[in-house]
């Protein structure tokens, strides 16, 4: 499995700012969703029209893009902007009645974005009766295909090859605005997607779902609209997993997709691109970061080293469909938890002194501890203060002078002044037990281990790594050890930490951190 390293991710970050003006083409995949190559009776030559989507994951630019049939060439006109998951419709009239290009949209029809008839964007004029710009009938093999400014193919599709015949063509240069191209098709390599189907009149040509690599002859034109249609099943499947939902110091945040198909020499290597929310601004636009990588190792795409933020990722087979876009944050590294005590009991006799042992976890915030002592029915004093870093791993053994004595606690105090005591164990008391929580991740069930002095209800808050608190509730716990079980299977995946409080009296909430899947 291939792995975007932390080197990588940060050269990639830096190339936006020195190639600013290459990210528009390299910050979305437009593709030919959709075409109505015959238009039924009634509808007229100049309904005919091609569908483009972009799929993300960010914005792109199409301006001065070029749609070609290999005799006749359409440009798009400068500064065209399509944001991801929107459509561009390109047709011979401004307006296409419902029943000839979206019947999804009972009795409103299309407005085309782009006419082009009257656009003084063509070639050539494209005639209006007739052919129009794609032959008519069942076997005609016009080509489509999508050039960018500098005539890279972004995208092509036939119905079958070979295609027509093309000619020499010199753009329109869209009154100055587009500096004119010529090129030939027959001398391009082209590599086309076949349909395979005749087309039939009054059917359009559709990708099966938006983004697809499969394609349907669809009586229900649906031009401007999804392709994703009720029944319509593309034969691949995408798993998306968030392997490591941090950014910290030592490790960065990780995801990976798994594909299933039937043939992956066909798909493979697939291509990959990542937009980074740099800005922080809750959208993906043309200040983001965006890159894009490929994967030759089937049947997984795995992407590590990444920073702090909002994403997304775009996938695209070996032939630039197939798409799928994945959505995710990387969170900030763990916060701090508090100070927690996980066990803490007496431990017998030793040398005629009383041993104690604790243990103690996320000490990053601990100052001292300071073991105190009592006879029954007396306060407590002090009997000695613990040095904070004298535990290994957080382990912690002393011994209390004066066999008289016979309640223990501990005095923890944080770097911030706050204190909290343990809770007291005798010479014939039961220890103070770890709090365990498992599985780690979680799906659905998380179970604690609670240890409780008393019967009583205990306040419990879900909080998200942002400090949100996004669940709160009681358990009902029952004197002595018992696991307990809490449903997160509403919770989104991400980092969280359950906070317990009074579970025993004067001390510390216990927090407990979990990943949800």
């Amino acid at each position: 499995m291939k792995t975007l390293t932390c080197k990588s991710f940060l050269l990639f970050i830096a190339l936006v700012f020195l190639y600013s003006a290459a990210v528009a083409q390299r910050s979305g995949k437009v593709v030919i969703n959709e075409y109505m190559p015959w238009t039924s009776n009634g509808c007229g030559t100049t309904a005919e029209f091609v569908e483009l989507l972009n799929f993300g994951p960010g914005p792109v630019d199409i301006g001065c893009y070029v749609l070609t049939t290999g005799k006749y060439a359409i440009t798009i006109p400068p500064n065209t902007f399509l944001q991801p998951g929107e459509f561009y419709v390109i047709a011979g009239q401004n307006f296409i009645p419902t029943d000839c290009a979206n019947i999804d949209s009972v009795g409103k029809g299309i407005t085309a974005d782009l006419n082009w008839n009257s656009c003084n964007c063509t070639s050539a004029p494209i005639p209006t009766t007739g052919d129009g710009l794609l032959t008519d009938g069942g076997s005609g093999n016009t080509p489509l295909v999508l050039l960018d400014p500098e005539l890279t193919i972004i995208d092509a599709v036939v119905r079958s090859l070979p295609a027509e015949t093309a000619s020499p063509i010199t753009t329109s240069s869209v009154n100055g605005s587009c500096g004119p191209k010529s090129f030939n098709l027959n001398t391009m390599a082209v590599k086309y997607e076949q349909l395979g189907m005749s087309a039939g009149r009054g059917n359009s040509f559709a990708r099966t779902t938006d983004g697809d690599c499969s394609w349907v002859k669809d009586p229900q034109q649906s031009a401007n609209a999804s392709n994703n249609r009720s029944g319509d099943l593309t034969d691949i499947r995408y798993s998306f997993s968030l392997l490591e939902p941090t950014a910290c110091a030592t490790w960065k945040g990780r995801v990976n997709v798994y594909v299933e198909h039937s043939n992956y020499a066909a798909i493979f290597p697939m291509s990959y691109t990542i937009a980074w929310d740099q800005n922080k601004n809750g959208i993906f636009d043309q200040d983001d970061s965006y890159s894009t990588y490929h994967d030759s190792t089937a049947p997984m795409i795995e992407v590590g080293d990444l920073v702090a933020g909002r994403y997304r990722m775009t996938v695209a087979s070996a032939n630039g469909c197939y798409l799928k876009t994945f959505e995710f944050t990387i969170l900030e590294c763990y916060p701090v938890l508090p100070v927690q005590l996980e066990f803490f009991k007496y431990a017998g006799q030793q040398y005629g002194n009383h041993r104690l042992e604790w243990k103690l976890a996320n000490e990053e915030k601990l100052q001292t501890i300071t073991v105190q002592k009592a006879r029954k029915n007396e306060p407590f004093v002090d009997e000695k203060q613990v040095s904070a870093y004298s535990g290994e791993n957080g382990y912690y053994a002393t011994e209390v002078n004066g066999t008289d004595y016979s309640l223990f606690r501990l005095r923890i105090q944080l770097k911030n002044g706050e204190v909290f005591y343990s809770p007291v164990v005798s010479l014939n008391s039961s220890s103070f037990l770890v709090q365990k929580s498992w599985p780690n991740p979680a799906s659905t069930i998380l179970n604690l281990q609670l240890t409780s002095a008393t019967s009583k209800n205990i306040t419990y808050t879900i909080f998200h790594a942002t400090g949100k608190a996004v669940n709160t509730g009681q358990i009902q716990a029952t004197k002595g050890q018992s696991v307990y079980q809490l449903n997160v299977a509403h919770l989104l995946p991400g980092l969280y930490q359950l906070q317990l409080v009074g579970l025993w009296e004067n001390a510390q909430p216990i927090s407990l951190r979990f990943v949800k899947h």
